[in-house]
């Protein structure tokens, strides 16, 4: 059996899915200023963003694998949502600069 599959069946399919997903985001946003000098490519919105995705998902698998009480599960959705801000966020802004060729702001 391999490291994957270990993980797999001791936390679940989304708790190493977001595992994978923070270590991208942080490998993103460390990258950040040697992306910027080669390509001239900022890549540290995209990364802070799966990394705050991936907390997202593993609060998500959290709550489906551990089932808390009431109040800890509704302060955990709740810490979710505030999350997934950025995300919503993000979406809105590349939506409006599709359609107007501008970033948000000019």
């Amino acid at each position: 059996m391999n490291l994957i599959q270990k993980g797999v069946n001791k936390f679940g399919k989304l708790i190493v899915a977001s595992f994978f997903l923070m270590g991208i985001g942080l490998i993103l946003f460390l990258l950040t200023p040697l992306l910027l000098t080669l390509w001239n490519f900022d890549s540290d919105i995209p990364g802070m963003l799966n990394v705050f995705l991936g907390l997202v998902l593993f609060i998500v698998g959290w709550i489906i694998n551990r089932k808390p009480r009431k109040a800890v599960k509704i302060a955990l959705i709740v810490a979710a949502s505030l999350l997934s801000i950025p995300l919503l966020m993000f979406i809105v802004t590349t939506i409006i600069y599709l359609i107007t060729g501008q970033p948000l702001g000019e």
